[in-house]
């Protein structure tokens, strides 16, 4: 935990015992009355959180904002869904490394039963997210989205815009190398990169993915795992627009 995130930007709070970030600060960072932690908050706020009392019933701080954190990396992510334990994966490191969006949508060839697993039914992967942030010490979180179909996730990103914006990483449809690709993106038009699950897409969805203005690109000669796909295009994207 790089930073601790708070809730709200409340200057008095009180984290109880059984709290991931009480436990985490009591048993793991063994912190305890007087001393400071980095803090912040999901709406940008930074600082200092000050310990005022610590026993069994949990952690009373006192926060101190000092500023404002970077803005989420204007990068978005259209990921078809792979198996739970690749997806919290990939959450937690997306999440990380500051895309700003993920949208997870069920695919053709995908497994249906994965949109009902606990990651999204009990809204596990918000915990995945605030990991993620914790590590990168930006209180930031990614918003996470899902949509049943590949088309209900293109609607869910609104209409194309100018190129250079939307890629799709696929090793049979690519035209070129993503490492030389024109990506651009700007905080009100973000790059967007559609990543499919362990068994791909299928040539309706490339279509429908062409259609809606993505080009496309491979990361190299090897056909990756979706989690390896997803950390080493967003790295590229982040390099390319200088923001790595």
């Amino acid at each position: 935990m790089n930073i601790l995130i708070l809730d709200k930007g409340e200057r008095e709070c009180f984290l109880p015992r059984g709290d991931r970030r009480a436990d985490h600060i009591l048993t793991v960072l063994r912190k305890g009355p007087g001393d400071e932690l980095a803090a912040g908050c999901p709406d940008g706020a930074v600082g200092s959180a000050r310990i005022t009392a610590a026993g069994p019933e949990g952690v009373a701080l006192s926060f101190t904002p000092e500023g404002q954190a970077p803005a989420l990396h204007p990068v978005v992510v259209l990921l078809g869904f792979p198996r739970p334990i690749q997806a919290r994966r990939i959450l937690k490191d997306l999440a990380s490394l500051g895309v700003s969006r993920v949208v997870l949508c069920a695919t053709e060839l995908g497994e249906k039963s994965y949109m009902k697993s606990d990651l999204v039914a009990k809204g596990e992967y918000l915990a995945l997210v605030r990991e993620g942030a914790e590590q990168s010490a930006n209180p930031r979180l990614m918003a996470v989205d899902t949509a049943w179909t590949l088309a209900r996730g293109l609607a869910a990103l609104g209409p194309a815009t100018a190129g250079g914006r939307r890629w799709c990483l696929d090793p049979y449809k690519a035209g070129g190398m993503f490492g030389s690709a024109p990506i651009q993106a700007s905080p009100d038009d973000p790059a967007i990169l559609a990543i499919g699950s362990e068994r791909g897409w299928t040539p309706g969805e490339l279509g429908a993915l062409e259609t809606a203005g993505f080009s496309f690109a491979r990361l190299g000669e090897r056909i990756l795992k979706t989690e390896t796909a997803a950390t080493a295009a967003v790295a590229i994207s982040l390099s390319r627009l200088g923001l790595g």
